[in-house]
């Protein structure tokens, strides 16, 4: 199966069983406190937040939770300092899904509307283990890059560089990928390309690989090193399937890359029907992304209708069938990143 395909059938059961978990607090010294989502709203008009009298409640202004619980028929109240807090379980919430989503369809603008109330509501115990504030705050600045505003991203970065105290390796990574992303818009490529490839070297993080590899990838094709670019982009899908959302970057950057590599020198091996087969996945497999709208300006109108009837059997299919498009599996990282920097 492919890593685009299988990726999205990874996420739906992460999702499927993320549900059966509440929100809960796990505070010093082990005793645990399940407490009610902000994030999930009833019907009414306006809509207001579902209580369980049985779950406490967090007030992020006052830095609290309250909890009421009934003893011997009489009801007493708890609280407890979020400073207490020494690990957070959390399930995804929905509106960080939407955020990702109006992110992946080029509406940064919708993405932030629903992302901001999510990184306001974690602030109070932003480094505690479990937290969702920082996935909140990457969902709010891959939506400020869509935007290509540098000046809204380098104040969110300096404000995550304030509260980055050396004690999360994770913020650190990630505000040092931002950086480099802002490098790159500025036309600093072949410093990105380096830079980039030495993170890559130290780090583990699943996400930031994967960022990683497509901000490589992007230095090098505007630099004009196709090749390298093409087995930069194609290690996402390879090794980093699982990280759904850098999916259709990677795809049309591969597609990119074999388009500059294909010359009358390489005629025979029909390089622009492989960028066009990965660009037909593109479009069938993520169509509703930024990325599937700029493949379909780049295929033959044949081509174009033929990958979008493919998305609506994906879409109507009660199994999502295997992908057109298999990756080649990209060259060694010592392979790649000599001819990156050539």
């Amino acid at each position: 199966m492919r890593p685009a395909v299988r990726s999205f059938l990874t996420v739906a059961l992460l999702c499927a069983a993320s549900q059966t978990f509440g929100q809960t607090l796990i505070f010093k010294g082990g005793e645990r406190w399940e407490v009610n989502d902000p994030f999930k709203l009833d019907n009414s008009v306006p809509p207001k937040q579902v209580v369980d009298p049985k779950k406490g409640t967090i007030s992020s202004l006052k830095g609290t939770v309250v909890r009421t619980v009934n003893s011997g028929g009489t009801d007493i109240e708890s609280t407890r300092k979020l400073a207490e807090v020494e690990r957070i379980i959390w399930p995804t919430v929905d509106k960080l899904t939407e955020a990702q989503l109006f992110v992946s369809r080029g509406e940064p603008s919708k993405a932030l509307d629903s992302v901001e109330p999510i990184i306001k509501f974690f602030d109070a115990f932003k480094k505690t283990p479990g937290s969702l504030w920082l996935k909140a705050s990457m969902v709010k600045l891959d939506a400020l890059d869509r935007l290509e505003n540098d000046a809204v991203i380098g104040a969110f970065l300096d404000n995550l560089e304030k509260n980055d105290d050396g004690s999360n390796p994770e913020l650190q990574s990630k505000i040092k990928l931002a950086r480099l992303m802002q490098r790159a818009r500025r036309g600093e490529h072949d410093a990105v390309i380096t830079e980039a490839a030495d993170l890559i070297s130290k780090l583990d993080d699943p996400d930031v690989l994967a960022r990683l590899h497509i901000v490589k990838g992007g230095s090098l094709l505007a630099t004009k090193k196709y090749e390298a670019a093409m087995n930069t982009y194609l290690r996402v899908p390879v090794f980093y399937g699982a990280q759904a959302e850098h999916l259709p970057k990677a795809l049309l950057g591969a597609a990119r890359a074999f388009r500059g590599m294909d010359s009358p020198a390489t005629k025979e091996q029909r390089l622009e029907e492989i960028s066009n087969r990965y660009l037909r996945d593109l479009i069938a497999t993520f169509p509703v992304s930024k990325e599937a709208e700029e493949a379909k300006k780049l295929l033959p109108k044949e081509d174009r209708l033929a990958a979008e009837a493919d998305a609506a059997k994906i879409k109507d299919a009660a199994v999502i069938p295997d992908a057109t498009a298999k990756p080649d599996a990209p060259k060694a990282d010592n392979a790649n990143s000599n001819e990156g920097n050539k």
